[in-house]
């Protein structure tokens, strides 16, 4: 399965795309889960920076998106030597803006092929993980994420890749980065009475995703003022793939 496929996606007539994004992807605040809704952004911006690889993603969730189709216009805002900036504005069924995201996408050709990186901890295994608890959110049933151990701090957690498209990379990162936004923040505010949404999410795509499984640790860096900022990484076998950073807004 390709992810544009997973995310029930189709590009129309008009150059723009549509996603059927059905109960089993959303998440616990009603509307489409906020790692589908990046990924489908991703989908949407490929085919105007073709040949181009995805380096950054800042997405901000302006409404939910109930289950039905949604529709993604991407608008090229750049188209540089070595690099590319795409918007993509996602819309309700009804034509209401729902998320705005802004992606970067680099020319490998025009890049010095340099590598670095640190040695990456022993990952933990999928198998290694215990199941989440029955919430009221259907993509957790839908990816059945489970939480692992980690020796540094924060929540980390491991899901499978739901689809086999080594192409996806970047989409498959977004996944893991949104699920581990919320438990940190639930299991730190424990017994507070707050809900806690979170608005945006940022990611920079620091490597491919090798192997079936990724792992996304979430660490709440700061509470002030009703809202949480949480820290996020995510890991594959081939290493750390992506790093980023999202908000929690608390609600009482």
């Amino acid at each position: 399965m390709r992810a544009a496929e997973f995310l029930g996606g189709r590009p129309d007539e008009e150059g723009s795309w549509r996603f059927e994004l059905g109960r089993k992807l959303h998440g616990a605040f009603g509307g489409a889960f906020g790692g589908v809704v990046a990924a489908a952004t991703l989908v949407a911006a490929r085919p105007l920076a073709e040949g181009r690889e995805p380096a950054a993603l800042d997405i901000r969730f302006l409404r939910s998106l109930p289950a039905g189709t949604a529709r993604a216009r991407s608008t090229l805002l750049h188209a540089g030597r070595s690099l590319s900036c795409v918007s993509v504005d996602v819309h309700q069924d009804d034509d209401r803006l729902a998320a705005r995201a802004t992606i970067s996408f680099v020319a490998p050709d025009a890049l010095n092929p340099l590598s670095r990186e640190d040695p990456a901890p022993p990952l933990p295994s999928y198998n290694q993980g215990r199941s989440w608890p029955a919430i009221s959110a259907p993509i957790t049933e839908t990816l059945a994420p489970r939480t692992v151990p980690w020796p540094e701090p924060g929540v980390a957690l491991a899901m499978r890749v739901p689809w086999d498209d080594p192409d996806a990379s970047a989409e498959a990162a977004c996944l893991p980065a949104d699920m581990c936004v919320g438990p940190p923040v639930a299991l730190g505010l424990a017994g507070e009475g707050v809900a806690h949404p979170n608005p945006d999410l940022s990611l920079r795509f620091a490597g491919p995703v090798k192997g079936t499984e990724v792992i996304g640790v979430g660490r709440t860096a700061r509470v002030h003022a009703g809202l949480a900022t949480v820290s996020i990484q995510v890991w594959s076998a081939s290493g750390l793939v992506a790093l980023g950073i999202s908000s929690s807004m608390l609600l009482g």
